[in-house]
């Protein structure tokens, strides 16, 4: 497994990167003005998402509503280096730690506008059966192939 501080030290070395220009708002902040928290959890998701419409061609939207597969985060990590203030613009950075049989290790690196590491962060995601009519429901599933495919081809950290 990737620590946070492993993805932080990764995030110069090969594989593929995907990266989420996000504005920081005041809603994402707390009345310092200093993004809260829980927030940058909230970015990762959104790297994510982006990830699979814009580097892997697959439209997150249809992997949840039509296919009816999950990627529900089993475990979050995050280390905060540097405050991160309303009006800012911060690049999350989104790389593959690790592919497995039925979970995606992502790591993640936020940069600032001056290229500091403002925080590093980690989730696993199991791949989830999303069809209420399906025996497995709810339940872990393997990847499906064409999803690994497109991981695979996007790269992943050394």
């Amino acid at each position: 497994m990737v620590t946070a501080q492993e993805a932080d030290e990764r995030s110069t070395q090969g594989g593929g990167v995907h990266v989420l220009a996000v504005a920081v708002g005041w809603g994402h902040c707390d009345p310092a003005g200093i993004v809260y928290f829980p927030r940058f959890f909230e970015m990762f998701h959104a790297a994510m998402e982006s990830w699979f419409d814009e580097a892997l061609g697959l439209p997150y939207q249809e992997l949840i509503v039509g296919r009816k597969l999950g990627f529900p985060s089993v475990h979050s990590e995050a280390d905060f280096r540097i405050p991160t203030r309303f009006g800012e613009r911060v690049g999350i950075e989104l790389r593959v730690a690790r592919l497995g049989r039925s979970s995606i290790d992502l790591a993640y690196v936020v940069r600032g506008p001056d290229d500091a590491v403002r925080a590093v962060g980690r989730t696993v995601c199991a791949v989830m059966d999303l069809d209420p009519n399906s025996p497995t429901f709810h339940r872990s599933q393997a990847l499906p192939e064409d999803v690994r495919a497109a991981i695979e081809a996007f790269g992943s950290a050394p």
